[in-house]
């Protein structure tokens, strides 16, 4: 993390979109005020990066007219803009990339004279609980946005031109049907708050499990299934590689995921995606990213090592091989700074093994604030109760701060509970979220 305080200390916003464009896959922008289109808007479109934008809806025209005939001129399904009352948030999220919270609105003054203060957060800073907070933030300013349209336009223009004669009283702009009005926040308890979350999540958990299922059944019948995939391989298992090929073959360009694009273009022809996806799949003569060494050996080991008397022999070692196997946590290992997992901060480059060891070993060693292990808090998800209870229990593992061990959000033990338990849980993970999207199914992308 580092203070972006402009010529105070050298940290610029624009030195973020200079290095950012090849490492985004989407940005997601909560500024209430925004005046200039060549910040942020044009470099998206440039770049073709998807972007939803929030900016305020008020009678002071918040949101400038050329940055409403911007997002109208580009018919772009990929470039959204939505206007909300009561938002005064500075929040732009590069995913992929970081995080920037601060005071900087879209203007050319804010990025590069005014005094500002702000943090940005590398990806690998941003913690499951952050994330989760920051998507709960684009949840309710969606939810109470209105979305931009010509006729939103119209009446911010008009308005825009009264305001340049004088400063007329608001009651007739606020008559306008095209708006969506909105009270603002109320003070709600911590507990209701964390409720909503809680239900939030198993909803969209139970929905997009029930999908991971289907695409099971799909890819494990004889006319969908390449030859290099054993039979025997569990269902769930066979989804998530297939998810694992499609997203790092079909998705992936470079260094930058594209799945916000492909959502746009599959979303209205889910089906066809999908069965072309399966025929691309069939017709693989090899494994491209190494997935029958994924379901053929590690899955079994995996299985075997997060069963209950696997957990009950579990040692430091044999955790450390599970790490490997893990996507989530191979990934968040590479991108966790060298200082978290124990290693001089001293410029060395270890290799993901070497970090993904570090990682296995601090989480190991750690204890959580009610004094369980990670063994403990595995077996708790895994097997201290029935299983459809299951998703209550993961949800638990990352929320109660009495059980969180660090290191093991909701992307890492989603997999682990899909290695576990692959018939009834196919595994699923940030990537698999992503791959899912690619597809057009609406479900959440967790951070990894």
């Amino acid at each position: 993390m580092h203070l972006v305080m402009g010529g105070i200390n050298g940290h610029y916003l624009r030195n973020i979109t200079l290095n950012a464009a090849e490492g985004t896959e989407e940005v997601l922008a909560a500024v209430a005020y925004a005046t200039d289109n060549s910040l942020l808007f044009e470099w998206c479109s440039k770049h073709n990066i998807p972007l939803r934008f929030y900016g305020r809806l008020d009678e002071n025209v918040a949101v400038s007219i050329p940055v409403l005939d911007f997002f109208l001129k580009a018919k772009s399904p990929t470039l959204t803009c939505r206007l909300v009352q009561h938002h005064h948030a500075k929040v732009i999220w590069w995913r992929g990339v970081g995080l920037y919270v601060g005071s900087a609105n879209l203007t050319g003054s804010a990025w590069y004279t005014n005094v500002e203060a702000g943090c940005f957060f590398d990806e690998a800073e941003v913690s499951d609980d952050m994330a989760a907070d920051v998507l709960e933030l684009f949840r309710v300013l969606h939810e109470k946005s209105t979305p931009l349209t010509d006729e939103l336009a119209e009446q911010m223009r008009k308005r825009a031109t009264i305001l340049g004669k004088s400063r007329p009283d608001a009651t007739d702009f606020w008559q306008s049907p095209s708006f969506n009005k909105w009270p603002g926040l109320v003070q709600t308890t911590k507990k209701k708050a964390a409720d909503r979350k809680r239900d939030e999540f198993l909803t969209e958990w139970h929905a997009t499990l029930q999908e991971l299922r289907q695409i099971g059944e799909l890819v494990s019948d004889p006319d969908n299934r390449p030859i290099w995939v054993n039979t025997s391989t569990p269902t769930g298992a066979q989804a998530d590689q297939f998810l694992h090929a499609h997203y790092y073959q079909r998705v992936v360009d470079g260094t930058k995921a594209s799945y916000a694009n492909s959502y746009e273009e599959n979303k209205s022809r889910r089906a066809d995606a999908l069965n072309e996806t399966l025929r691309w799949w069939k017709a693989l003569p090899k494994a491209p990213n190494h997935e029958d060494e994924m379901l053929n050996v590690t899955a079994p080991h995996l299985q075997e090592a997060l069963s209950e008397d696997g957990l009950q022999e579990m040692g430091e070692q044999r955790f450390r091989d599970v790490c490997m196997g893990v996507h989530a946590i191979k990934d968040y290992a590479r991108r966790v700074p060298n200082r978290a997992v124990g290693l001089p901060d001293n410029g060395t480059r270890y290799s993901i093994p070497q970090k993904v060891e570090a990682l296995s070993r601090r989480i190991w060693n750690d204890r959580a604030p009610n004094s369980s292990s990670v063994v403990d808090l595995l077996r708790f998800v895994l097997y201290v109760g029935p299983d459809d209870l299951l998703p209550d229990r993961l949800w638990q593992a990352v929320s109660d701060p009495s059980r969180k061990i660090d290191g093991l959000g909701i992307s890492a033990l989603g997999e682990l509970v899909g290695w576990a338990l692959p018939d009834r849980f196919p595994p699923r993970n940030g990537r698999t979220s992503k791959a899912l999207r690619s597809l057009g199914y609406d479900v959440a992308v967790h951070v990894e």
